[in-house]
């Protein structure tokens, strides 16, 4: 029993570490005469990116090639060093990779 109560501290200071800092990994695109700069979240899985005035945060979403991200609305797909910006099925950018 006095062994389970000089545990019990340890359980508390093992439940107070801070959480790891969250890893961004950025990308620059070039759209034509855009520049799209794209941050990954690799911790949550998703992309953000400003566009026409916009700042988009997508999801990861199931992709047969590529990494996809969207939220219903607007998707990001990139493979290889290609990458399209899409809004409900139109292409709004064709990017290649800076």
């Amino acid at each position: 029993m006095k062994k389970m109560i000089a545990l019990l501290p340890l359980l508390g200071l093992a439940a107070c570490t801070s959480p790891q800092p969250t890893k961004y990994q950025y990308s620059q695109y070039q759209c034509g005469e855009e520049l799209l700069a794209i941050t990954y979240d690799a911790q949550a899985d998703m992309v953000q990116f400003p566009y026409a005035g916009v700042y988009h945060k997508l999801g990861r979403v199931e992709s047969d090639n590529g990494a996809k991200y969207s939220d219903g609305v607007t998707t990001f797909w990139n493979q290889d060093k290609q990458a399209l910006l899409t809004q409900k099925g139109v292409t709004l950018l064709t990017c290649k990779l800076k």
